[in-house]
């Protein structure tokens, strides 16, 4: 009889994914070692490793799954840019890291331990720095937002953002507050209100 061939499943490598992050979110990532993992799922160790052969894959597959699905705030603004709408967008922002929050409560630790994470997260964090630029200066040529900013102001205004938006679920945590529907909510309007002197005053 020929030795028994494992294919890989999409169906399995996301049952561990989602088991990992729940685990993760939990318990931190030091705590959850791969044999905790394989025995949450109710595989062997050996089965977990034909996936992924140790936790650092599994966190940077995490880290593309994450960023994945923060592409839909990335997504071309069709209507008017309002006040609404930047909450909409800082909803699923901060909704999406709350999801991922073991990773926003230890990315530094995470990109210290692991050079292949961190570069990948430098690249991914640069394109987005990148296309959060493009749409305030494409904003700015719709009249929507103010175009009497220089390239260097308009970095300024969006790094400050994306270092806001980062660092908040730690920064709440760390205060005792308990994060939920309306920690979330004070968020958004942090953030609403980082940006909005930078809106068109009609708006």
């Amino acid at each position: 009889m020929s030795p028994k061939i494992y294919k890989p499943s999409l169906q399995t490598k996301n049952n561990i994914l989602q088991k990992a992050i729940e685990l993760f979110n939990e318990n931190g990532t030091a705590s959850v070692s791969m044999n905790a993992l394989a025995e949450s799922l109710g595989i062997s160790a050996g089965n977990l490793q034909y996936h992924y052969r140790n936790k650092e894959e599994v966190i940077r597959e995490i880290l593309e799954m994450m960023f994945k699905e923060f592409d839909v705030i990335y997504q071309p603004v069709e209507e008017l840019f309002t006040l609404e709408t930047l909450r909409q967008i800082m909803r699923l922002n901060f909704n999406l890291r709350w999801k991922y929050r073991f990773f926003h409560r230890e990315f530094a630790a995470l990109l210290r331990n692991d050079k292949i994470l961190a570069k990948r997260y430098r690249e991914i964090q640069e394109q987005r720095i990148t296309e959060q630029e493009n749409l305030i200066k494409r904003l700015a040529g719709a009249g929507e937002v103010r175009g009497d900013l220089n390239p260097t102001e308009v970095r300024n205004v969006v790094l400050i953002g994306w270092v806001l938006a980062n660092t908040w679920l730690s920064y709440a945590e760390s205060t005792g507050q308990k994060i939920n529907e309306t920690a979330l909510e004070q968020a958004v309007e942090i953030m609403v209100q980082h940006y909005k002197p930078y809106l068109q005053e009609t708006h």
